[in-house]
């Protein structure tokens, strides 16, 4: 019998038609990819529009900084009140002020009011209520999966979600170039307002609710015991920094150096931008077909790696040919970048502490927006295709230090998987997941 036809390869096939099948799995699922669409639509076309009414590619770069911010400053207290209050409903609340938010944008834009301001105001209300997107819907997704089928849920969470990074900045590309800004946010307003009305038919209780709240800073504080004792989780957050930080802020450039670079036209730069989508997606569904739980950390580091090379290369190009070749090797990067992130912390921490640890990857997420700044900087000193390629080399030296540091993530390492799930369809429950930082049970 081959490996691919063994009992665990039945046991991957059988935890994805289960969820597939799974009514609550599947509408938290679909709010998260019909909302990430619209992060990676507006990001483009806010770019395009930027860059056209100002020239700057500092003040694109700071409009994605505003839009990041709020994850380093928010990612935190979020993991908090995500452990102290109802998830589903913060997420509804989070999504219909989005909507709101989106509309009122909408009117200004269609009525030839709108300020840089408000764009800059509205990518802060958005970077908030994406500070929430690991600590709260990340979160709820693990419960509602359980352990037995975490991995799968993953992979088909960083499917869809590098299926967007495909289709919004197509949509953003060919939004921005026809109806204008206006049809950008008015698409916003709607499909905003369709997540929260998914979101509102799900069934689903927060698994550490229940008993005496305790304080803020008491969650805070054991939140923070907790992930300092687990050096795979510190390790994984070091990597997390590198890649946000020097990785992910190549993205704000893309339209610059599609535009002055290699001569692109606002379609061509949305198909460049949504090459690495579809490398993601390729990669996610490589990750979801041959993964294995020893082999997380270092499928984690390895991507991380092949990520940063892809970008570094990207930066080199003068030729869109080559250059969509480079970026959808980095997509492919990200796809195993993204998926064991969600994975290792999901299954490193207990029920009880799970938003808090989520909240300390949202922190480290939220090192993006300086390394957006640092990018937007160089770009207005050495040219845009330099400043990413420089960005690159540096994030490769300090993944080269990290790798030194965290032997963890080197090693074959058996994280734990099988915990107990909540039946199809049904609330979750409050069962604590085993947590492990490879170095025995927590």
């Amino acid at each position: 019998m081959s490996a691919d036809d063994g009992p665990a390869a039945h046991a991957r096939r059988s935890a994805l038609r289960s969820l597939l099948s799974d009514g609550s799995f599947l509408r938290l699922w679909s709010s998260g990819s019909l909302a990430g669409v619209l992060r990676w639509l507006e990001l483009l076309a806010i770019s395009l529009f930027v860059l056209e009414r100002t020239g700057s590619p500092f003040l694109v770069a700071l409009l994605t900084f505003l839009r990041m911010a709020p994850l380093f400053l928010c990612g935190i207290p979020a993991g908090a009140i995500a452990d102290r209050y109802d998830r589903r409903r913060l997420l509804i609340v989070g999504l219909i002020v989005l909507a709101l938010a989106s509309a009122i944008l909408a009117v200004l834009a269609g009525t030839g009011r709108i300020e840089i301001w408000h764009i800059a105001l509205g990518a802060v209300l958005n970077g908030i209520f994406w500070s929430t997107e690991f600590p709260v819907r990340r979160t709820m997704l693990g419960e509602i999966a359980g352990g037995a089928r975490l991995s799968r849920a993953m992979a088909l969470e960083s499917a869809s979600n590098n299926a967007t990074r495909m289709i919004g900045p197509l949509l953003g590309g060919l939004l921005i170039g026809t109806i204008g800004l206006y049809g950008v946010y008015l698409v916003g307003a709607l499909l905003y307002a369709v997540c929260a009305l998914l979101i509102a038919r799900l069934a689903y209780r927060s698994a550490s609710l229940g008993g005496a709240p305790a304080s803020f800073g008491a969650l805070l504080r054991e939140g923070w015991r907790f992930t300092r004792s687990r050096r795979v989780i510190v390790g994984s957050l070091a990597v997390t920094v590198i890649v946000n930080l020097w990785g992910f802020a190549y993205i704000t450039m893309v339209p610059v150096i599609g535009e002055r670079t290699l001569g692109l036209s606002p379609a061509l730069i949305g198909v460049l931008m949504s090459t690495e989508g579809l490398g993601a997606l390729l990669g996610a569904l490589l990750v979801a077909r041959f993964d294995r739980p020893s082999r997380y950390a270092q499928i984690y580091l390895g991507s991380s790696l092949v990520f940063l090379l892809g970008v570094l290369a990207f930066a080199l190009s003068r030729s869109f040919a080559l250059s969509l070749a480079l970026i959808l090797l980095s997509g492919i990067g990200i796809a195993g970048f993204s998926v064991m992130q969600s994975t290792i912390f999901f299954l490193a921490a207990p029920a009880a502490l799970r938003s808090r640890v989520m909240g300390l990857l949202t922190v480290s997420i939220g090192a993006g927006p300086i390394g957006m700044l640092h990018v937007g900087l160089l770009a207005d000193w050495l040219g845009a295709a330099h400043a990413v390629a420089l960005i690159a080399a540096e994030g490769l030296a300090a993944l080269g230090v990290v790798a030194w540091a965290w032997p963890e993530l080197r090693r074959a390492v058996e994280l734990p998987a099988g915990a107990p799930q909540p039946s199809s369809g049904a609330t979750s429950s409050r069962t604590a997941m085993p947590s492990s930082s490879g170095e025995g049970a927590g």
